[in-house]
């Protein structure tokens, strides 16, 4: 598996889709594929990881960790790529008006972006690599348990403020 060439592709293609051929339906649209995306693949990722975990299966293991940084590739990547873009394109209108929930779900939207790149992203590799590392039949690693810890939590954060944006998004409160 070469992650790094689904990312080029799943980047290429949310990217494609962001341009404004069909008009602002268009844009909403692809927005709103954004938002299922992201908020599905994290929300299921987190209960396929909670169920794989608990096996303590090292293959299991080994699959479940792999499977995380798979579907961060094919489906968060292009996700947050169409929710930046289309979400840029749709939201001129709202911050030429001043409107307050745009800018804190903008805002919100940024904290979560750099809690998965400053921290989630990184216990990710690791746990890739521990996995790699992991014999196919040996005990799992003490580290495994600690980083998966962290992941949870900082992962629970990460999947709460972004529901707060898709509430603030379509409520639009005035504050």
């Amino acid at each position: 598996m070469n992650v790094n060439r689904i990312l080029g592709i799943g980047a290429t293609v949310a990217v494609l889709l962001s341009l404004p051929f069909f008009g602002r339906n268009w844009n909403r649209l692809m927005h709103i594929v954004g938002a299922v995306l992201f908020l599905g693949n994290i929300i299921v990722t987190a209960v396929w990881a909670s169920l794989g975990r608990k096996s303590r299966e090292p293959e299991v293991i080994r699959f479940l960790v792999r499977g995380i940084l798979l579907t961060d590739a094919v489906f968060t990547l292009p996700a947050v790529i169409l929710l930046a873009l289309n979400g840029g394109i749709l939201g001129t209108v709202w911050f030429k008006a001043g409107a307050p929930w745009i800018i804190v779900s903008v805002l919100l939207f940024i904290v979560t972006g750099v809690l998965w790149g400053a921290v989630l992203a990184p216990i990710q590799k690791r746990l890739g690599r521990l996995v790699d590392a992991m014999p196919p039949r040996g005990p799992i690693p003490p580290e495994y348990d600690v980083l998966m810890a962290k992941w949870f939590r900082w992962g629970g954060i990460a999947t709460l403020v972004p529901l707060v944006v898709l509430v603030l998004m379509v409520l639009k409160p005035s504050f």
